[in-house]
């Protein structure tokens, strides 16, 4: 499965001016002069399937560096699996390094879906850790920083299993630099997750306030999302009057559990939501809880 990513439309090239071939040009028809074309065209010919091919080797190199981080994950007990981390690592950092000559979103889905094997093997990952959540996404948002689709799982996997929040912020900032509303609808999400991390991990207020009203501003530019870009506004005021609000921290950890993409983090969110006196309420459709706010904090 490929993801597909709308891209800026391009400025149309520049006319080529065409010039007129003289009677002494090879184009001027007489048999000697037509072979040679032919032997010319022929040459090229030649060389456009070989710069075709190798441009293709190329690509396809990266992929092969990130299959083979996948594939040599398998047999783990015949080795150490730090060392099959370390391993994994130092393949995603030469993938990085590479040229990808135009097949940058190939490249990225394919770290994708290597990242969700690697996230998923939780046996090993209890083993090691999750160092490589780093690696993968700084390969991924490099090669395609308008990957909407990565934001809630570089919060999760780099701020949280990492516990790296800053880096988090770091790769996310690389995607917000190029992102447009106006080409990616839901490219606000983006500064949504951010926020997150800027407030529940990094207790950044200033920043996550900054990343709120974009957020809010973006999605006010897409008729699709425009009904939800008051929440952030209001969301900002509120860290405003009173950055150490509830009301804060329980919509913040509320979102957090209702976007979480795993297990743990949705059982982390949980944990935070019922120590600070939320309650559980009736099932959502989609098999989790919605959380009634504590003492003091009015329902939206």
């Amino acid at each position: 499965m490929i993801w597909k990513r709308t891209q800026p439309p391009e400025s149309p090239s520049p006319q080529v001016a065409r010039s007129t071939p003289s009677p002494s040009s090879p184009l001027s028809g007489s048999p000697a002069s037509t072979a040679a074309l032919s032997r010319s065209l022929r040459r090229l010919q030649w060389l456009g399937h070989f710069t075709n091919g190798a441009i293709a080797l190329i690509a396809i190199g990266g992929i092969v560096l990130l299959q083979q981080a996948t594939i040599k994950r398998a047999p783990q007990g015949l080795e150490d699996p730090v060392l099959a981390q370390d391993r994994t690592r130092t393949q995603l950092q030469l993938a990085a390094r590479m040229p990808s000559l135009g097949f940058d979103n190939l490249l990225a889905n394919w770290a994708f879906l290597s990242y969700l094997q690697y996230f998923g093997d939780t046996e090993v990952r209890q083993a090691t850790g999750y160092t490589a959540n780093e690696d993968y996404f700084e390969l991924m948002t490099l090669r395609d920083p308008r990957f909407t689709t990565l934001a809630p799982f570089i919060s999760a996997g780099v701020a949280y299993y990492a516990g790296k929040p800053e880096k988090s912020v770091a790769l996310m900032n690389r995607m917000t630099d190029v992102l447009d509303p106006k080409h990616q609808p839901d490219a606000f999400w983006v500064w949504r997750f951010k926020a997150f991390d800027q407030y529940l991990l990094l207790n950044d207020i200033p920043a996550t306030v900054a990343s709120l009203e974009m957020a809010g501003r973006w999605a006010a530019m897409t008729p699709k999302y425009r009904r939800v870009a008051p929440f952030f506004q209001e969301t900002a005021d509120f860290l405003r009057r009173d950055p150490n609000t509830l009301a804060v921290r329980f919509y913040s950890w509320n979102e957090v559990y209702q976007a979480a993409v795993d297990r743990l983090v949705i059982q982390r969110a949980e944990q935070e939501l019922l120590a600070m006196g939320a309650k559980r309420g009736p099932r959502l459709p989609n098999g989790r809880s919605q959380f009634l706010p504590p003492p003091g904090v009015i329902a939206r």
